[in-house]
């Protein structure tokens, strides 16, 4: 086992609580926030019934995903096996974002909450999306500004803005959905850190 599995491996420690009280209060204290979020990242606005959606880092608790109406709704997150020590994941895909090129022709949406500064290499992931995703697939994140400057911790190994996400997705994507905390107070969790987010859709690779 390398340290980047180390510590995503002491990050699912944090979840599976032996004391099945305090493990649902922890759930429940995370999952009363997806309504918001759902918002916030301009998915309310987005009709998923026909939509092939993916829930990329989705925890233990199926992401905010499971709100949406889908015709397909895949949980996607590496700390499957960890996660099925306490959770149903069963209907999960247990393999890291960076693995997913040759899949990410599938999805209509794809979601990402606060995940990005989890992954090994949250750039080759974004550079893989502008690579294959297809034309009009939808992606919506949500994410702490600079979460490992203003939340330290072990598997907060990237800091992660806007700038470094759209540099990589400028010249394929256009801009739905936006908000940040400098123009709109946006803030993640009960830390209240300054976060965006948005929705955005692929707009090349057409035929012509």
């Amino acid at each position: 086992m390398n340290k980047y599995q180390d510590i995503q491996i002491n990050e699912a420690a944090t979840w599976l609580i032996e004391d099945p009280a305090k493990r649902k209060e922890k759930a429940q204290r995370e999952m009363i926030r997806y309504p918001l979020l759902l918002k916030q990242m301009g998915l309310n606005h987005l009709d998923t019934s026909d939509m092939t959606v993916w829930d990329i880092g989705a925890g233990p608790l199926q992401g905010v995903s499971q709100l949406l109406n889908c015709k397909v709704r895949l949980p996607i997150d590496p700390l499957k096996q960890e996660y099925a020590k306490y959770f149903q994941v069963d209907n999960y895909l247990g393999v890291k974002a960076e693995e997913l090129e040759s899949k990410l022709s599938e999805p209509d949406l794809i979601i990402v909450t606060n995940a990005l500064d989890h992954f090994e290499s949250p750039g080759k992931f974004i550079l893989d999306l502008a690579r294959y995703t297809k034309p009009s697939c939808y992606i919506s994140m949500f994410h702490a500004i600079d979460n490992a400057y203003s939340h330290p911790h072990d598997a907060h190994q990237w800091n992660i803005n806007w700038e470094f996400v759209w540099s990589f997705l400028k010249n394929d994507f256009e801009v739905v959905w936006y908000m940040d905390y400098k123009n709109d107070g946006l803030t993640y969790g009960w830390l209240k850190q300054p976060a965006f987010s948005f929705l955005i859709r692929r707009t090349t690779g057409y035929a012509e």
